[in-house]
């Protein structure tokens, strides 16, 4: 046997294996967008053998006719690796952000490079349609909302263009031409997903600090901290989209036994009080989360599995701090994790999205202590 031919049995092999933990998920009553995720996998498939013809037949050089089967290609190529990682390892990590978009690029690339020259700028335009094709599809079988599908664009589209670089470096290889490639490329991506939960990431505890400056005493803002609120809808455009933000709030007690609780639009945030220092220090843990967003789709409700334990508040606090003149400044934390990789991206969106919820809460705090 041939090395091409083992390489080809290996490649098979890992995509029956991870075809198998897809298709057992979905068996055993896995969540609703597996089914069409499989669905579409199929379709894609038939589509690309079918593009492949009409190419073979047709393409004579033209744009058109060699885009679409090299699209429909490198997004088959991936979409096994994602549903592996979404709904087997429940992973959102190095696999799924950075590995499938590369994945993506380098082999849309090398799909249209087997039929017709291309230059650089065909590797970049076709890897970056065929990752937008791929949003489309996770958006159109309610795999992935659009609020995070925009979100990862940043950092997936890059991505995609680098893999589609290398793909233009390495187009006039023949091992890189065969189908085994393909088969290597789908069948091992999704193991990147089972290495990743195997290693048990460590999630860091990241602060996020907002500050505001009031003109009102220090007893003043503490007595309004401490009272009920109810705060004005959101005008920023993520909270309009559908990210969660606080609606009303309330504490139930006083000092070390007391518990605060704030209503978001989607759902209810628990706060058990650690410490209370009079005209000082508030600062509570978290008990209970509210889901982090309604995802944006065409659909009444989607429940991607990220919505569940991957961005957790651990503790918030307000602290105050006497200004020269009579003033207060007043500062408020909030402690959280993500389980999203890379972590560095993801804690600049996160970082963003809680400090406009700070704004959100510091500047009703101002504007009732002035009243």
């Amino acid at each position: 046997m041939t090395t091409r031919r083992v390489i080809t049995a290996i490649a098979a092999l890992a995509v029956l294996v991870n075809a198998s933990r897809l298709l057992y998920y979905v068996w055993r009553g896995g969540a609703a967008p597996a089914y069409p995720l499989v669905a579409v996998s199929l379709g894609a498939l038939i589509a690309a053998a079918l593009g492949a013809v009409y190419w073979s037949a047709n393409d004579q050089g033209r744009w058109l006719p060699s885009i679409a089967p090299a699209m429909a290609s490198g997004v088959f190529c991936a979409l096994l690796a994602v549903g592996v990682s979404i709904y087997v390892e429940r992973s959102y990590g190095w696999t799924l952000f950075v590995l499938v978009p590369f994945v993506i690029g380098l082999h849309a690339t090398l799909a249209l490079s087997r039929r017709r020259p291309i230059f650089l700028a065909d590797a970049l335009v076709v890897s970056s349609l065929a990752l937008l094709l791929f949003g489309g599809i996770l958006l159109a079988v309610a795999v992935e909302g659009l609020i995070c599908l925009l979100m990862a664009t940043p950092i997936a589209l890059p991505v995609a263009m680098l893999g589609g670089a290398v793909g233009y470096a390495l187009r006039s290889r023949s091992v890189v031409q065969s189908p085994a490639m393909f088969l290597l490329l789908a069948g091992l991506t999704p193991f990147g997903a089972t290495a990743e939960r195997a290693l048990h990431l460590p999630a860091e505890i990241f602060p996020v600090t907002t500050s505001i400056d009031l003109p009102a005493s220090p007893e003043r803002v503490w007595q309004t901290v401490l009272q009920p609120a109810q705060l004005a809808p959101p005008q920023h455009a993520l909270f309009r989209a559908g990210v969660a933000y606080p609606l009303a709030s309330h504490i139930e007690g006083a000092g070390a036994s007391a518990t605060r609780y704030c209503d978001f639009s989607t759902g209810k945030l628990v706060e058990p009080v650690l410490i209370w220092r009079d005209l000082e220090q508030l600062r509570f843990r978290v008990a209970s989360n509210p889901l982090p967003m309604q995802e944006w789709t065409p659909y009444a409700r989607i429940h991607p599995p990220h919505l569940d334990g991957f961005l957790v508040s651990r503790q918030g606090e307000f602290r105050l701090e006497p200004l020269p003149g009579g003033g207060t400044r007043l500062f408020a934390t909030t402690w959280y994790q993500h389980h999203l990789w890379p972590a560095q991206y993801w804690k600049l969106w996160s970082d963003y999205i809680i400090h406009q919820v700070h704004r959100m809460v510091l500047r009703n705090i101002a504007q009732r202590a002035a009243a």
